[in-house]
């Protein structure tokens, strides 16, 4: 009978005891108001009717380790046409994340939608095809994108920019 009152007392302690709560500490979406916002941006950008409104004036952005400021980046459309035919930028995978908490560890409160994409275009001058495997990051705040960054390959790209460069000399 000892036995059986250790035994439940010990059960009772241990159902008792307060599990601590989890925290979400992140919402992840697709196909929400800003995932859109970043499809119809790209899409301009593969049109060559790149629109930037919802781009913050101060927005920065970052291809690789180049920053750009906002219109160097909505004029790298109409550069990008006049180097390349058959531009590509599928949606691949869109989704934002909304980041709670109010530390960094908890993503201070930041939202951010990701985009993982492939990048394909056609070279005018030397008729070559690439395709890029590439990650975009938007950072949102007060309805504006304030923060790009973007990581890709940029060998291909960078041998078609300085066989333009010398072939304009």
């Amino acid at each position: 009978m000892k036995k059986y009152i250790c035994f439940l007392g010990l059960t009772i302690m241990l159902i008792s005891c307060a599990q601590p709560k989890n925290k979400t500490t992140a919402t992840v979406t697709n196909q929400d108001e800003k995932s859109m916002a970043v499809s119809k941006l790209m899409k301009g950008y593969v049109e060559n009717k790149f629109e930037g409104s919802i781009l913050a004036d101060s927005c920065i952005v970052r291809f690789n380790n180049i920053e750009l400021g906002r219109n160097d980046f909505i004029g790298l459309a109409e550069f990008h046409h006049n180097m390349f035919d058959n531009i590509k930028f599928p949606d691949g995978w869109i989704e934002t994340i909304n980041y709670h908490g109010e530390n960094w560890k908890e993503g201070n409160g930041e939202t951010w939608t990701n985009q993982w994409t492939e990048w394909t275009a056609t070279s005018k001058i030397t008729k070559e095809t690439q395709t890029n495997r590439s990650h975009f990051n938007y950072k949102w705040e007060n309805g504006k994108i304030t923060e790009i960054n973007a990581l890709f390959s940029d060998l291909w790209y960078d041998k078609e920019v300085k066989l333009l460069m010398e072939k304009q000399n």
